[in-house]
């Protein structure tokens, strides 16, 4: 039987996108982006302007969703996430460090890294959001089949990256 801290690193490796969600003085906010594997967390890029971005700057906070949306209604999953967030700085020194980090599900060579800091750096309006896991939860599966109810499980995040990083 595979545990629910598995269940969550199967889902983050397989998976490249997260539901973000923010809130700002409008109210809450929700948008998809492609995400990258950190050491205890991701990354996700994004324009300055954006409205998820604003608001992480504002709060250093959001939480996000990956879930398996190749899953049929019995066997839905998914990784619930609260995140520590920041914006990485624009220097390149900065924008390397966080791409330089990534886990090996999505390391790249060293002349691919060079290339992504000069394409990150050359767009003015471009960052790089670092969300760092403060919490992760799993779908409770074991509810929803027996009782049609939406439940989750908290899972050991430090264990999730763990595995991860094996990956």
């Amino acid at each position: 039987m595979t545990s629910p801290e598995e269940r969550a690193a199967a889902i983050l490796a397989a998976q490249r996108f997260v539901v973000i969600g923010t809130a700002d003085a409008v109210g809450p906010w929700t948008a998809a982006a492609q995400y990258r594997l950190l050491p205890g967390g991701l990354y996700v890029e994004s324009d300055l302007a954006s409205r998820h971005a604003r608001a992480i700057a504002a709060s250093g906070a959001a939480s996000g969703v990956v879930y398996d949306s190749s899953a049929g209604l019995a066997d839905a999953d998914g990784v619930q996430l609260s995140f520590r967030a920041r914006q990485a700085d624009a220097d390149p020194a900065a924008v390397r460090e966080v791409l330089a980090a990534r886990l090996a599900r999505d390391a790249v060579t060293a002349a691919m890294l060079d290339d992504e800091v000069a394409a990150i750096v050359a767009t003015a309006r471009k960052r790089l959001y670092v969300l760092e896991v403060e919490r992760a939860y799993v779908f409770d599966r074991d509810a929803w089949r027996t009782r049609g109810t939406d439940a989750r499980l908290e899972v050991d995040a430090a264990a999730v990256w763990r595995l991860l990083d094996r990956t």
